[in-house]
């Protein structure tokens, strides 16, 4: 069960920086989760400040579901924020893997990009 307190465990370092990112196995051990709503609940406790909503999409069959970003490098992440408001565009390394994108479905599914 994963929990605020074993969290570190599903961390894995990858890319050039050995930047923390969260492991396949965080996604197979996710708690059932019954709506859009509980889901984000839950990635918000566990990642306090952490966890921040991108936009809601429409999937194929006219379902919603909801982008969210899960914050590994807040640094790297407010620098790539500043230069996407003041260039356009977010370069450098780390930036990419400074979060990891969540979709959370309305029947509670989630999928952790890897």
């Amino acid at each position: 069960m994963i929990t605020p307190y074993n969290l570190e465990e599903y961390y894995v370092r990858i890319g050039r920086l050995k930047q923390r990112y969260l492991s396949e196995r965080f996604e197979q051990e996710l708690p059932a989760f019954h709506s859009h709503l509980e889901a984000a609940q839950w990635f918000r406790s566990m990642f306090p400040g952490g966890f921040i909503f991108v936009e809601e999409m429409e999937a194929a069959n006219a379902e919603s579901y909801y982008l969210y970003d899960i914050i590994h490098d807040r640094e790297l992440w407010e620098r790539r924020q500043q230069d996407l408001k003041t260039k356009g565009t977010a370069s450098g390394l780390g930036m990419l893997l400074c979060t990891q994108r969540v979709d959370i479905y309305e029947d509670g599914s989630v999928q952790i990009a890897f």
